[in-house]
């Protein structure tokens, strides 16, 4: 048999028109290295993928970049070889290749040892940074990071021409710059970084380019970590004060959305004393997005605002314009209000933060009564049984008739978690005739969602409870000829769900003539699921212990018309 040359087939495979057999040949590079001589691998196979990168299409030369890049590849071959091809990928026209190559090139420097960077990748770096066109300098940009940290006597130099090309005329080359400013500085030594990377940064910020004073703004954040808080009020804190008023739409928008990482960057005192008062004026902003921007960072940065900012900034603005604000500012705005309680408490919480909640319940969109009504059982943490007045009750009652089944299922589920966190007594009170709703709900969704949430209020209430106040309303609703089979479908659930808060006798007495007498239901979907039922009330030791009062039956719906109701009735039997 003759012996195939990896090369050879590499050579055939990508001679094919369709493009995606080329890219997957390109993805097996590492099975060709290894099948072949290092020899090999320096003459045949980096001279050809070389005149691949000259000839082939955008595709499958971004498939080159990213295997170049593999720490795989990486340890197989001379690194020389891997920068000489991505050197060339890197000055590529086509944005989407450069990025990966220079992706990649950053990966092999974080492979090589310090006097391999300092003897070979230095030296390409340099050489794109001082690239007659552009492409080459906007991908060094990308790599100064890691190689600085490994270029010994070199890194005064480095500095000098990363800063050069923050300072370039070409504007695609400052943003490239911008972009990558925050972390460089976070690799430099500190007395540098206020020295000569601060007055570049506030250059930058001022930049007459929209783009470049945004991303100015990104790189404040890793910039603003690095330094204290003295260096931050006296370099960096007039910057990001100066781009919240900018006249550009979207250099807020950056702003906005930033909020929460740029408050962590800089702390809490200074986000109190210089921040927030930008920040709460982008809440009632005139460009939509803004607005929506800041009510979510909102939500992620409350731990970095005191209560009486928030009191006293965020509050105004949102009690000013929240009634008239868009849908997804309103839903926003519902996460923000639950996370403002914990930190303005109860008082305040009570006085303007439940009145909006409950002007969101009734909101047209369900998505902000969703949020809203979610958001009720974090106020109770605060506001503990004083959160249910009249009004809450009411606003409860009115969501478990809204036209969309998720947000009736998760008022379901919220006045659950308030019953176990309130107590049997404040359940009792005001909530329970609300709750029980769900039995009857014509979503099947929103009644097995109940029924799984009962089984919490069991278990929390205790079995008096459950026999005193669920096991009656179950056999009412059982026993209601206008009710549907669907109903008693979710009863049979329902008492298998309480169960677990009962004895062997008190399963026996309530829980078994209810099952037994839905195996001679009408409805065969009734008699599957009274099937089922049983056969879970077995993998309980409660449950399991009352197993022969359903043997017989069982046995006789093994005969049942429905082959369906015969199938599960075995199985049921199975599990006795």
């Amino acid at each position: 048999m003759e012996e195939i040359n990896p090369i050879e087939l590499l050579k055939e495979e990508l001679e094919a028109d369709e493009v995606h057999l080329k890219v997957n040949a390109i993805h097996r590079l590492k099975t060709i290295i290894l099948s072949i001589s290092k020899p090999e691998i320096k003459s045949e196979l980096f001279p050809y993928i070389n005149q691949l990168i000259e000839t082939e299409c955008d595709e499958l030369i971004f498939a080159i970049a990213e295997e170049l890049g593999k720490d795989d590849i990486f340890n197989l071959c001379e690194v020389s070889l891997l920068l000489e091809g991505l050197e060339k990928l890197a000055k590529s026209d086509e944005t989407v290749v450069r990025e990966q190559a220079a992706l990649s090139l950053r990966n092999i420097c974080i492979n090589m040892d310090d006097t391999a960077v300092q003897d070979l990748f230095i030296p390409l770096l340099l050489k794109l940074a001082s690239s007659d066109w552009f492409p080459g300098r906007v991908s060094a940009c990308s790599m100064f990071c890691k190689a600085y940290e490994k270029s010994g006597s070199h890194k005064e130099e480095l500095r000098k021409k990363f800063l050069e090309l923050c300072n370039e005329d070409t504007p695609i080359v400052r943003r490239a710059g911008s972009s990558q400013l925050g972390e460089f500085a976070t690799h430099v030594e500190k007395t540098y970084v206020i020295q000569e990377i601060l007055p570049v940064f506030r250059k930058l910020a001022q930049d007459e380019q929209d783009q470049i004073r945004l991303l100015c703004i990104e790189s404040l954040v890793p910039l603003a970590t690095y330094l204290t808080k003295e260096e931050n009020q006296v370099n960096t804190i007039g910057a990001l004060l100066v781009a919240g008023e900018d006249k550009n739409w979207k250099v807020r928008l950056t702003f906005a959305k930033n909020f929460a990482e740029l408050a962590e960057a800089f702390g809490k005192d200074i986000t109190d004393a210089n921040l927030i008062q930008t920040f709460s004026i982008f809440l009632s902003d005139p460009e939509g997005e803004v607005k929506d921007a800041a009510i979510n960072s909102l939500t992620k940065c409350l731990k970095t605002i005191s209560a009486e900012r928030v009191t006293s900034y965020v509050l105004p603005n949102i009690q000013s314009m929240y009634a008239d604000a868009s849908t997804s500012f309103k839903a926003g705005l519902a996460n923000a209000l639950c996370g403002m309680a914990a930190i303005v408490g109860s008082e305040v919480t009570n006085s303007k933060l439940l009145p909006i909640l409950l002007e969101l319940i009734k909101d047209e969109d369900g998505d902000v009564r969703l949020n809203a009504g979610r958001g009720l059982i974090k106020l109770a943490e605060v506001l503990g049984n004083d959160l249910l007045n009249q009004n809450v009750i009411d606003s409860l009652s009115y969501m478990t008739k809204d036209t969309q089944w998720r947000v009736r299922s998760a008022v379901y589920d919220l006045l659950s978690d308030l019953g176990c966190a309130l107590g049997k007594e404040a359940f009792q009170r005001s909530l329970k005739d609300i709750f029980f709703g769900f039995l009857t709900d014509t979503a099947a969704s929103v009644r097995n969602q109940g029924i799984f949430k009962l089984g919490d209020l069991a278990v929390s209430f205790r079995n008096e409870w459950v026999l005193d106040e669920i096991i009656p309303k179950l056999l009412e609703i059982y026993e209601q000829d206008k009710q549907g089979y669907l109903y008693r479908m979710c009863v049979i659930n329902a008492g298998i769900e309480v169960s677990k808060a009962l004895s062997k006798s008190q399963i026996n007495t309530h829980i078994v003539p209810v099952m037994l007498k839905a195996c001679s239901d009408s409805v065969a979907n009734v008699r599957i699921t009274v099937c089922k039922a049983i056969k879970k009330l077995m993998s309980t030791t409660e449950g399991a212990a009352v197993g022969s009062n359903f043997k017989s039956t069982l046995t006789d719906m093994l005969n049942d018309s429905d082959k369906d109701v015969a199938h599960f009735a075995y199985v049921a039997e199975s599990a006795i």
